[in-house]
């Protein structure tokens, strides 16, 4: 099933979030902080993956 295109990208920085939608993508395995998620556009939320630049950026 292909990917609409508001599910390929970051909610936050609106690049493409090279999310694989399946059990396999790389977003399975890593832990996102609550404060990241919480700046994901209440319109946004669950809806699309945070790239692992934001992920990176604003685990620093």
């Amino acid at each position: 099933m292909a990917l609409k295109e508001t599910e390929k990208t970051c909610p936050i920085c609106g690049k493409d979030n090279n999310c694989q939608h399946d059990e396999n993508c790389w977003c399975q395995t890593v832990e996102i902080p609550k404060y990241i998620l919480e700046l994901v556009p209440e319109d946004k939320k669950g809806k699309s993956c945070i790239c692992k630049s934001c992920i990176e950026k604003y685990k620093k």
